[in-house]
C-alpha cells in the first residue's frame, strides 16, 4: 500500500516511531562514545636499557617528564598518562604504555619504589597504580579529589613536578584532599594510616621518613611518621611560615626546612632513617641555601648571597656552619643561576648565554661546563626558566617567553613549540 493511502493515524505512528528509534541509536551512540572509559594500553617490548649521557644539550620535548631509572620518561596530558624511551632520545617516541581516562582529568603523578609504581591522581577522586615497567594498571581506589582538572598546560609540567596535593615519602603514597591527609601502600593501593588535617592548614611537604604541615592558626609545625601516622613533636616554635628545602620532586622527601617565627629564621635537617632526629642547622637558614649529600657523602649547606646571579658557592658543615669549600665563576665570565633542582651528589648553575656548570657537592670542584643550545635551535632566541628537574644523570628546563604574564595563552608563554629542553650533567 502506497504511503500516500495509509490513514493519517498510521503514518504519525510509524513517524513516530522510525523518530524514536533514530533517537534511541543517536543516544546509544553518544553512550558508547562519551561513557566513562579507562583505557590500557600495556607494553609489546621492553623497557629501554639505561642510558648515561655525556653532559650537554640532549633534545628538545613538548611535555615534561619524570625519568625512571634513567631508562624510561613518564609523560603527562589532559587525560592520559604514557611513558616512552630510551630516557636520551631528542624527541618524544612512540608510547612505551599509556592509561588514558575518560571524562577525568590528570591532576597529579608521583613514582615510588625500587620497582616504580606510578601513582596518578585523577579529577574524579580516583587514584590508579601503574607497573612502570609494563603499564599493568595494578590498583585503583578511590580517594580524595586533589584538583578539578589538569593545570600542566601544554608542558605537564606544573602536573609531574608539583602536584597539588600529592606526595611521596619512605615507600609511601600521600594525599591532602579537603580537610584529610591519608596515607596508601603504593603496592596495593590499600589505606595506611588517615588524620584529619588542621583546620587552617598551610604548607605541606614531605622529609625522607614523614609528612609535615603547618598550621596556620595554631602557628605549629606539625609531622607525622609517614609509614605509621604516628604523630611527631612539633617543629619550631610558633612559626608562622614553613618552606621545604632540596626536595627530590615538588614537595616530596626534601632533606630540610627552613621557618619563619617572631624571633627569627630556624633550619633543620630532617632525618633520612626513621631512627633518626632532627639537626638544627645554623647555615641552612640563611635564604636560598640548599642541602647536598648522598649516601656516600656528607651532608653539606650550600650558601650564595643571590642565587639568581651566583658570585660565590660555600659549602658549609651543616651544624657547626665550618667552611669546606668555595667556587666562584671564572674571571670574567657573567654570573650563573643556581637551578633549584633535587640532585644531591652536583650543584647545578646555568649562565646567561646557556652555558651549564655542574659542581661537585663534595669537594666543589668543577665537573663539567656544556652549552644547552641546540644545532637546530636559534642560539640567539632569549628564555627564562619555568621548572626545573633532575634525575639521575639528567636535568630538564621548562623554557618560558621572558616578561609573559602566566594567564598568557600558551603560544605567547612558551617561545618555541618545543618549550622542554633535555640536557644532562
Amino acid at each position: 500500500m502506497a504511503w500516500r493511502n495509509l490513514p493519517r493515524r498510521t503514518r504519525v505512528a510509524i513517524t513516530g516511531a522510525v523518530c524514536a528509534a533514530l533517537v534511541a541509536g543517536s543516544g546509544l551512540v553518544v553512550w558508547r562514545v562519551l561513557r566513562p572509559t579507562d583505557t590500557v594500553t600495556t607494553a609489546t617490548r621492553p623497557m629501554p636499557k639505561r642510558v648515561i649521557p655525556g653532559p650537554g644539550a640532549l633534545g628538545a620535548l613538548i611535555s615534561a617528564p619524570l625519568i625512571v631509572g634513567d631508562r624510561i620518561r613518564i609523560h603527562a596530558a589532559p587525560r592520559q598518562v604514557w611513558a616512552d624511551g630510551p630516557a636520551d632520545y631528542k624527541y618524544e617516541t612512540s608510547a612505551l604504555w599509556s592509561l588514558r581516562r575518560w571524562p577525568a582529568e590528570l591532576v597529579g603523578i608521583v613514582t615510588v619504589g625500587e620497582e616504580p609504581i606510578v601513582v596518578s591522581a585523577w579529577s574524579d577522586g580516583m587514584l590508579v597504580g601503574t607497573d612502570a615497567r609494563d603499564g599493568k594498571t595494578i590498583w585503583s581506589v578511590r580517594g580524595d579529589v586533589l584538583g578539578d582538572g589538569y593545570q600542566g598546560r601544554r608542558t605537564g609540567a606544573a602536573t609531574v613536578y608539583d602536584p597539588p596535593g600529592l606526595f611521596t615519602a619512605d615507600g609511601t603514597v600521600l594525599t591532602t584532599g579537603g580537610n584529610t591527609i591519608t596515607a596508601y601502600d603504593p603496592t596495593t593501593g590499600a589505606v595506611r594510616w588517615r588524620h584529619e588535617l588542621p583546620a587552617c592548614h598551610g604548607t605541606a611537604f614531605t622529609g625522607a621518613t614523614q609528612f609535615l604541615v603547618l598550621d596556620t592558626c595554631a602557628h605549629t609545625l606539625l609531622r607525622y611518621s609517614a609509614d605509621t601516622g604516628a604523630p611527631l613533636p612539633p617543629l619550631g616554635t610558633s612559626p608562622t611560615a614553613a618552606e621545604p628545602v632540596s626536595c627530590a620532586v615538588g614537595a616530596s622527601d626534601c632533606l630540610g626546612v627552613r621557618v619563619t617565627a617572631a624571633d627569627g629564621t630556624h633550619a633543620w635537617l630532617l632525618p633520612p632513617a626513621a631512627s633518626g632526629t632532627e639537626a638544627p642547622s645554623i647555615p641552612l637558614a640563611a635564604p636560598g641555601a640548599l642541602i647536598t649529600g648522598t649516601p656516600r657523602a656528607p651532608v653539606a649547606v650550600v650558601t650564595t648571597v643571590n642565587p639568581a646571579a651566583v658570585t660565590e658557592l660555600t659549602s658549609h658543615d651543616p651544624a657547626t656552619g665550618e667552611v669546606r669549600w668555595t667556587w666562584r665563576p671564572q674571571p670574567g665570565d657573567p654570573a650563573p643561576t643556581l637551578l633549584p633542582t633535587g640532585a644531591r651528589d652536583r650543584i647545578l648553575l646555568v649562565t646567561p648565554d646557556h652555558t651549564l656548570i655542574a659542581v661537585n657537592a663534595e669537594s666543589g670542584k668543577e665537573l663539567s661546563r656544556s652549552p644547552l643550545d641546540l644545532y637546530y635551535e636559534d642560539p640567539a632566541f632569549p628564555y627564562t626558566l619555568g621548572h626545573v628537574y633532575a634525575s639521575g644523570h639528567y636535568l630538564v628546563l621548562e623554557r618560558l617567553r621572558p616578561d609573559t604574564p602566566a594567564d598568557a595563552p600558551d603560544t605567547l608563554y612558551y617561545p618555541s613549540p618545543r618549550p622542554v629542553l633535555l640536557a644532562a650533567s
